[in-house]
């Protein structure tokens, strides 16, 4: 089943007509453009197929673009289709044209500088060279745009054979053979003199879904494993897990990299949210990098360039048992947290997120926003749920009740093709991304999608106020909001959504475990203060962390 996702309009209505007749095609009608291109990001991230999102030019195709950027940054495939103003009046003051620069806006220009490829169509002969160009791109793992214009997309067209489901996913890309067999050779040599070596993992190796293999690799290596923040449900509870690295982490994972001899990075960019605190230590440190992105970070680390990254790393753990006959013993790492001051007034945010994870079903896929939201829970969340998906290539408020919405609905698409169960997609954010794409909970509404949206509410940017607290003290807040009542507000717009309210740990505790099993969207309000200084190192005050 294929899915598209985007809003309605003039110049891309002929292609929405074609996709809602489409046989084994679903066209969803998205609130807002940004948030349909969210819808497709996350879909790619858990599918490990690419997305797609469909806009009118004008304002849709300019709201779209915070969702490729993040799209790009992340190296997250979607396909762009963009509809246009009709080529018989470009240049000629037609609605929406933006393909006459510099008297209009350079669509395609802006489009260039966040996507992979970005073609634009002037003949319908032209659409198969234009689609190959953007499968090329989808393969190499970034976001590709077609620009299509109106009187294109009602045209007859060259008939295009059928692609096939393997022919959206990113071709393997073997590491070069003498780079693998160098590195087994040091891996077996410091594995047999005990020294401490580190598996440090990311989000590719999270959407590769290598958590067997990296289990698999740790043990034979006795390694401590720990992971960047889009890489965390790759961990386990248990020996050798240290727990996330950066800014949200957890001390003992940069311990555990502090002290390594060696650490061995799968599919990791190693960002500054990923590494901050551990540049020092990496600059001392052995680093062997495994992905198919080169790391982002200053010096000279050895880049092997992978794309199949589980056969990659099921290769490594089969040879380095068979060279050294018995798995390694793994260090009882303890998995320590970040100490905050309390707020001053109501639940904390650890609580609420413990209470959340404790009665989340095993497998659950969780979408994290920005903000305090996104910290808590990447810090607090217990290890070995579901999918773990958090945006922090542009950080933008909102993706993830979008995300999050769009995965949900899929997963029902396809359970339904499939004749089975849907699994129920958990969202994880903030009030303030609520008040930018909130309004996606309707989307859930009409689709009837399992998703459970938590709104940790503290009226308030409360990451904002924090810095305003520590750098701008002497400045009145402007982050503070008047006092909104979103259960009651969401439950009088939208007749049958299931809402709670909550304020402290046993009634968290309560409302997470009803709604968590039942069926459709509902949403949980849980409220936290504002003060709350949040897990996130360099806001913290010095010597309390």
């Amino acid at each position: 089943m294929c899915m598209a996702f985007g809003v309605h309009g003039a110049n891309i209505e002929d292609l929405y007509d074609a996709a809602t007749r489409a046989p084994g095609m679903t066209a969803i009608v998205a609130k807002h453009e940004f948030a349909a291109g969210a819808m497709a990001d996350g879909t790619a991230r858990m599918s490990g197929t690419p997305g797609i999102v469909m806009t009118t030019s004008g304002g849709g195709a300019m709201n779209v673009v915070p969702a490729l950027a993040e799209a790009f940054d992340s190296r997250v495939p979607v396909l762009a289709l963009i509809g246009t103003a009709p080529t018989s009046l470009v240049g000629r003051g037609a609605f929406q044209d933006m393909l006459a620069p510099p008297d209009t806006v350079d669509i395609a220009g802006v489009l260039s500088a966040i996507t992979g490829s970005c073609s634009v169509v002037g003949h319908a002969d032209e659409v198969p060279a234009a689609l190959a160009t953007a499968l090329a791109t989808l393969h190499r793992g970034l976001p590709a745009a077609v620009l299509l214009p109106k009187d294109i997309q009602s045209a007859p067209a060259p008939e295009l054979r059928q692609l096939h489901p393997g022919e959206w996913v990113q071709h393997g890309v073997d590491a070069p053979g003498s780079a693998l067999s160098a590195l087994i050779d040091e891996l077996c040599i410091l594995a047999e003199s005990d020294a401490r070596l580190v598996v440090w993992v990311g989000d590719e190796a999270s959407r590769a879904g290598v958590g067997p293999q990296v289990e698999a690799l740790a043990a034979a290596l006795g390694a401590v494993v720990v992971a960047a923040p889009g890489g965390r449900d790759l961990l386990r509870t248990g020996d050798g897990v240290a727990g996330v690295t950066g800014v949200m982490g957890h001390p003992s994972a940069h311990r555990a990299i502090a002290d390594a001899d060696l650490c061995l990075v799968l599919g990791c960019r190693m960002t500054m949210t990923d590494r901050a605190g551990l540049d020092a230590a990496l600059g001392r440190l052995r680093l062997a990098h495994l992905g198919s992105e080169p790391p982002r970070m200053p010096g000279d680390v050895e880049h092997v360039r992978c794309t199949d990254l589980a056969s990659v790393i099921a290769q490594l753990a089969g040879e380095v048992r068979r060279r050294l006959g018995r798995d390694r013993p793994r260090e009882a790492v303890a998995v320590t947290h970040l100490t905050v001051p309390p707020g001053r007034s109501g639940l904390d945010m650890r609580t609420a997120i413990e209470e959340i994870g404790r009665a989340l079903p095993p497998g659950t896929p969780i979408f994290a926003d920005a903000g305090n939201a996104g910290a808590a829970a990447i810090h607090h969340l217990p290890f070995g749920h579901g999918r773990f998906v958090v945006a922090l290539g542009m950080g933008g408020m909102g993706y993830a009740i979008a995300a999050g919405v769009g995965n949900a609905i899929r997963s029902a698409v396809d359970s339904t093709s499939a004749g089975g169960q849907p699994r129920r997609t958990v969202v994880i954010a903030g009030d303030g991304a609520f008040f930018m794409h909130g309004m996606e909970i309707h989307t859930a509404v009409e689709h009837d999608a399992p998703v459970t949206l938590v709104l940790l509410n503290n009226n308030a940017h409360a990451m904002c106020i924090t810095r305003e607290h520590l750098f701008f003290p002497n400045t009145p807040s402007v982050n503070r909001f008047r006092p909104s009542d979103l259960a009651g507000g969401l439950a009088a717009m939208f007749d049958g959504l299931v809402v709670a309210h909550v304020s402290d740990s046993e009634s968290v505790r309560t409302a997470a475990a009803e709604l968590l099993s039942q069926s459709g969207p509902n949403c949980l309000v849980v409220d936290v203060d504002a003060d709350e200084i949040p897990p996130f190192a360099p806001l913290i005050p010095k010597g309390q962390s």
